[in-house]
């Protein structure tokens, strides 16, 4: 009788022990701390690994003449190379974004001369990229046909280190307005334009990705031509500075 009752004792102790260890267990696994998700590191802006320039260091690829855009921007005059390094700084207002656009060849000069260099490939970083054509669809779809299906395999979007993998798969238009800017940065250098247009590149960029962006303009292989209000990145500057101080005229 009393080892049936020292065995039941026993067998009562281990059941709460377990139950305890299981509530230990479970509180420790509500309270975990989640592991922070590997950090992006991007390859820079010549990770398309492209083969050599079609043109000499020191030709002109674009010259702009006394370009004026009503209500955006007043006579300007800008010459860029093949290997230029131009920043574009200025108050607001003052039609630096509506330069890059006439530069781009997406907004028509109302006066003034535009020269480019025929065949010439141009690529914008505008400051908002418009994906609503794309509802629904994956970035990685969104990806692939924006470059083709050919440059898509050669160089995939987990080349430049832009997106996390598991943002691959997401639909384009549930992703941060960050995250669009660099599926639309990936898209450009997905084939690396011999001109390449930088609008506020550090907007809406975590601090360590511009630091990294920043680093590897140096090394692009073509002209990058960038528009920033950033203070660090205006202080660091190593390439020339065009400074568009003369507002366009108003609409009175």
């Amino acid at each position: 009788m009393a080892q049936k009752y020292y065995a039941d004792r026993n067998a009562k102790v281990v059941a709460r022990r377990v139950n305890d260890a299981r509530a230990r267990l479970q509180e420790l696994e509500q309270r975990q701390i989640v592991k922070p998700p590997r950090q992006l590191s991007f390859q820079g802006l010549d990770a398309a690994h492209t083969t050599g320039a079609r043109y000499a260091p020191d030709e002109e690829l674009i010259r702009a003449t006394h370009v004026t855009s009503t209500h955006r921007l007043a006579a300007t005059s800008v010459t860029i190379t093949a290997t230029d390094r131009l920043l574009i700084t200025g108050p607001n207002g003052v039609g630096k974004s509506s330069l890059l656009a006439i530069l781009a060849g997406h907004l028509t000069p109302d006066h003034g001369t535009l020269m480019r260099r025929s065949g010439l490939s141009i690529g914008l970083l505008t400051q908002e990229s418009d994906f609503s054509a794309f509802a629904g669809q994956s970035a990685h779809t969104v990806y692939e046909q924006s470059v083709g299906l050919a440059v898509a395999e050669a160089t995939p979007l987990a080349t430049f280190g832009l997106m996390h993998p598991r943002d691959h798969t997401r639909p384009v238009d549930s992703l941060s307005v960050g995250q669009q800017r660099r599926l639309a940065l990936a898209i450009i250098l997905a084939n690396p334009p011999e001109v390449l247009m930088l609008d506020e590149p550090t907007n809406h960029f975590s601090l360590p990705l511009v630091t990294q962006l920043e680093a590897s303009i140096a090394h692009y292989p073509g002209a990058v031509i960038v528009v920033s209000h950033d203070r660090w990145l205006r202080n660091h500057w190593t390439g020339r500075t065009q400074h568009l101080s003369t507002p366009a005229a108003s609409n009175s």
